[in-house]
């Protein structure tokens, strides 16, 4: 039943992609889409193989915990109708009627005590809403979050590719199959649904001022921040600024993007003076703390047992809630999101994938730097945009996550922007003329 349903659920979305306008692209055809499409449903089902046949302990595989807890919630249904979506639309349910609840679901609750909200509501939130579809097959649920990470990759290509027309074979690469973007931006994990509402945010963000557009980008934006706070944190400024740019003009797009940096690093930095708030420089700190009581075994897991020290731990500085910390530990913080790990630190085939990938990034950007066009003719203001994203998500990850494996996962949705990025800046027709066996790669596309 369940490879049925899983077959049934791929040609219905496969007949959307045709069917839809959305879909429709410039140097990739629908047919080639659908292939994505069914590559990111193998790359899920691998994943899945993985942490069913190989990382056999289900309490702490996250595409297990999210999808067991969510079976709670949807029994709740047949008892309690008016509790089920209490819970699942997050009105009036904490009072102590709903412990018992809670109390049966591993991971709804926190293991430490914190004043950041919990994400983990949300994909559980998800997989509940996706049962009225399965029936409890877990494959299901891959086939479903493939498709969202698809709208959410199709709308990042929407959007660069009116201004990257001669590098269309190179865009979809970037975007759609970064080995990492496939693997885990194919799993039913939160970086499926990141994906989905970050490409739908920058596509219609661009777009405004709409109707349609603003609906869209209120509520994508309010799925990433309860999808990972930091994601839509890292992306805010970029997308004030760009905004600005394209309401106005790109005359002065330096000084712009130095004022809004400002402004909004100010502003931040203060929040807690004039609002409720918990000032970010705190939540770093404790978002650190927890991370580190996790790496280092302090923490047991759904059915009480001691969590095993991660494999790939690290040591990062300890960081403190103020400013000058968090500056000291960035240049560290920093290269270790975009460098680790490295080929000797490699454990594991996952680990591999991730170190292999920084040396084709890194060799990629050197190449960009040499073969820059003109600096007058780079679109400055998507460069700006998408390093903007890629360096705040990166000191996020590298200031608080002393564990490789989740460095390795945690900075995917920002590498297809860090490589559009330097896309921008490369000058292809150089590059070919310098090696002209890469016109094979890189011919054009209809």
């Amino acid at each position: 039943m369940e490879i049925l349903l899983t077959i049934t659920y791929t040609f219905l979305f496969i007949f959307i992609i045709y069917r839809m306008k959305f879909f429709e692209l410039p140097g990739l055809s629908k047919r080639n889409l659908s292939f994505i499409f069914v590559l990111k449903i193998f790359f899920g089902l691998l994943l899945w193989a993985i942490y069913t046949f190989y990382y056999t302990d289900r309490s702490t595989a996250d595409i297990y915990k999210y999808f067991d807890d969510s079976k709670i919630l949807f029994d709740i249904l047949k008892t309690h109708p008016s509790h089920f979506f209490r819970i699942l639309l997050g009105i009036s349910n904490t009072s102590p009627e709903f412990d018992t609840y809670y109390s049966q679901m591993h991971y709804w609750a926190r293991k430490i005590d914190s004043s950041i909200y919990n994400d983990s509501h949300t994909i559980i939130r998800f997989n509940t809403l996706v049962r009225f579809f399965s029936f409890g097959y877990y494959n299901v649920h891959t086939v479903f979050i493939c498709f969202l990470s698809l709208v959410g990759l199709t709308a990042i290509y929407k959007t660069f590719i009116p201004f990257l027309q001669d590098k269309k074979r190179e865009l979809v690469f970037i975007v759609f199959l970064l080995p990492s973007v496939l693997f885990w931006g194919s799993g039913v994990l939160k970086e499926g649904l990141i994906f989905f509402a970050l490409g739908l945010l920058i596509y219609y963000t661009t777009r405004l001022f709409s109707i349609k557009s603003i609906i869209i980008c209120v509520s994508v934006s309010l799925l990433l921040a309860f999808s990972k706070f930091y994601v839509w944190l890292a992306i805010f400024p970029g997308l004030l600024f760009i905004l600005w740019i394209n309401k106005t003009s790109n005359s002065k797009l330096f000084l712009k993007f130095i004022f809004i940096t400002v402004v909004l690093a100010v502003v931040g930095l203060n929040i807690d003076r004039f609002t409720d708030i918990q000032n970010p420089l705190v939540t770093l700190s404790q978002k650190q703390i927890e991370f580190n009581q996790l790496a280092v075994g302090n923490l047991t897991n759904a059915y009480h047992q001691a969590i095993p020290v991660a494999g790939s731990i690290i040591y990062i500085r300890p960081l403190d809630p103020s400013l000058a910390s968090v500056i000291k530990n960035s240049p560290q913080a920093f290269l270790n999101t975009v460098f680790r790990p490295y080929l000797w630190e490699v454990k594991s085939p996952m680990m591999l994938m991730a170190a292999a990938e920084n040396i084709v990034f890194i060799v990629f950007i050197i190449l960009c730097l040499v073969f820059i066009k003109p600096l007058s003719t780079i679109r400055w203001e998507y460069v700006l945009f998408c390093l903007s994203f890629v360096v705040i998500q990166f000191l996020i990850i590298g200031e608080t996550t002393p564990v490789l494996g989740a460095i390795a996962r945690y900075k995917v949705p920002a590498l297809p922007f860090l490589l559009i990025a330097f896309l921008f800046l490369a000058d292809k027709d150089k590059s070919l003329k310098k090696f002209p066996f890469l016109k094979r790669i890189f011919r054009p596309l209809s």
